[in-house]
């Protein structure tokens, strides 16, 4: 029998070990990240809402009534509507509190 010197590599075992933890790490990162994309995507929602409201507000002071969007936006107090990162539409109820039908908190002046 021959005997082999200076064999180098690694073990099926070895590279079996470091799969599953790289599999455990992934199992730990993609729910953290899909989490953190979510209350992202609803903070933007909540920041379009606050610049509907401001805009709303110019249009109040200037008119005296609360607005449709698209009122602002022919108004020139808003140049287009702000797209909701959640996919919902953006509403002014009549006492001025804007909201978005996707689930985020209205915003009230």
């Amino acid at each position: 029998m021959r005997k082999v010197r200076n064999q180098k590599g690694f073990t099926i075992m070895e590279l079996m070990i470091v799969i599953v933890i790289i599999g455990i790490l992934i199992a730990i990162a993609v729910p953290a990240y899909q989490n953190f994309m979510a209350r992202a995507q609803a903070t933007a929602c909540q920041a379009n809402e606050r610049v509907i409201a401001s805009a709303a507000g110019l249009y109040y002071a200037d008119q005296g009534s609360w607005p449709a969007i698209a009122a602002i936006i022919a108004a020139g107090h808003l140049d287009k509507l702000p797209v909701c990162p959640l996919g919902g539409t953006y509403t002014i109820a009549a006492d001025g509190t804007v909201d978005c039908d996707a689930g985020v908190a209205p915003y009230a002046h």
